[in-house]
């Protein structure tokens, strides 16, 4: 059963985001993570899914924001780019997934 058209909506506007060129990958990712962030897991219908879509906006929020920013600034400000790559790499593995159903 493919994921809802919330979903695939969003996870395309952040792998849009994700492929535009300039930037650090950090700078993208942070855009890509306005879109993340409005995909529950209940619009999945697949537990594998759920569990990477959880897992990325795990790691997209895990540090301490300082001053005026918010937790995907604050952690991204301490992801370095190996790492940032890495969780855009599994953005577009989850529309993938997605996106076929």
């Amino acid at each position: 059963m493919p994921g809802s058209n919330l979903a695939v909506e969003k996870l395309s506007q952040a792998v849009r985001e994700l492929d535009m060129t300039g930037g650090q990958i950090q700078e993208r990712l942070a855009k890509a993570a306005t879109y993340l962030m409005q995909i529950g897991p209940q619009d999945l219908s697949d537990d594998e899914m759920r569990r990477m879509l959880v897992g990325i906006k795990d790691d997209l929020t895990f540090a301490e924001p300082e001053g005026n920013e918010d937790r995907i600034a604050g952690t991204l400000r301490k992801t370095d780019e190996a790492d940032a790559n890495a969780i855009a790499t599994r953005i577009v593995k989850l529309y993938r997934g997605v996106y076929r159903g």
